[in-house]
């Protein structure tokens, strides 16, 4: 262990170990910007069909959870902390190597692009942005979500909801969109950069890298940016997405759907499909059935309170109505009860 503590001491090991984390942390933000397009494309977007297309990836990345999704989220945290430590480290080594001295040429008037001089400040303000990110999306507000195309038919978090409602807000995106350029510059130099240290420098081959980095940039920088700005428009602008957010934000649509997500999985996907038959009532279905049976605790849709009555001095239970047989004769009741028109 001896020569691993040798190598990442030196500066070419913490280059390197640096640069393998920088390019793993590179392949995260494109897939994760390709997933998060979801969110506009087609542009402008059916809320619906974007509500649901966005839940089932959230859903996609944490229906694994708690040992693969929360190993995944620690082993990307270890990789960006053991990224930053050692830009860190390098910077504070370089200035300490170069004490009050300073060169007589700027470098900067030669080769080297504005990037290399500000990957420092980029990476601390990226930084900042995953912490207000982490705040704002993924501990940010819950709402429930429940469609039977999106886990199976059970209630969800509606991350789409969560996530537009952040980007809907003027001082977000513009923060946001700022965030992006800071980004691309950052990656501009960032991937270049990586394979020179790892070796990879070759008259061939880097003008090719160069290229790719810039490619690289311009497609994220772009994508991130479609996202906030598209998200901003259509939650400020849309009249269709401004209502389903109005009707899913209910309080007491909110309190059904967290109520119903207690219940056995059957019910929930009983509830979804109902909705998708009548999503212009699904409002009104899922108070229903959440709140207002009695029952729907024990699991079906029928009153099982005991009435009795005497028989030769002793109480016997009245038969009952006989419940309906299965799920599906309940949602196709239901259905037609619904028929009736407004609550």
């Amino acid at each position: 262990m001896k020569w691993l503590l040798t190598y990442i001491t030196s500066s070419i090991g913490k280059k390197q170990v640096m640069g393998a984390a920088g390019l793993l942390l590179v392949l995260f933000v494109l897939g994760h910007m390709v997933g998060n397009l979801q969110l506009v494309l087609p542009f402008p977007p059916d809320p619906l069909e974007a509500q649901a297309a966005y839940n089932a990836y959230s859903n996609l990345l944490t229906k694994f959870k708690p040992a693969l999704y929360y190993a995944t989220i620690a082993g990307l945290a270890v990789i960006f902390m053991v990224h930053m430590y050692f830009a860190v480290a390098l910077k504070l080594q370089n200035l300490k190597a170069r004490g009050t001295a300073r060169y007589a040429v700027e470098a900067r008037k030669g080769k080297k692009q504005f990037p290399t001089f500000t990957m420092i400040w980029s990476g601390l303000a990226i930084a900042a942005f995953i912490i207000w990110h982490i705040l704002t999306v993924r501990n940010g507000a819950y709402y429930y979500y429940i469609n039977p195309e999106v886990a199976d038919g059970a209630v969800v978090r509606d991350m789409w909801l969560t996530t537009v409602e952040v980007l809907g807000n003027p001082i977000s995106t513009v923060f946001y969109m700022i965030v992006v350029v800071v980004l691309g510059f950052h990656t501009w130099h960032a991937i270049s950069s990586a394979f020179q240290t790892m070796g990879i420098n070759h008259q061939k081959w880097t003008p090719i890298i160069d290229m790719m980095g810039i490619a690289y940039c311009v497609v994220v920088a772009v994508g991130y940016g479609a996202t906030a700005a598209g998200s901003y428009a259509v939650v400020n602008f849309d009249e269709k997405t401004i209502a389903v957010i109005e009707q899913v934000k209910n309080p007491s649509y909110q309190k059904a759907l967290e109520a119903l997500s207690k219940r056995p999985l059957e019910e929930q996907k009983m509830a979804a499909k109902l909705i998708a038959k009548n999503p212009e009532r699904a409002k009104f279905i899922v108070e229903r059935e959440g709140l207002h049976r009695p029952s729907f605790e024990k699991g079906n849709f029928h009153d099982k309170r005991k009435k009795f009555h005497k028989k030769g001095g002793h109480q016997r239970p009245v038969k009952q109505q006989e419940p309906a047989r299965n799920l599906e004769e309940n949602a196709e009741q239901l259905e037609i009860e619904t028929e009736g028109g407004e609550e």
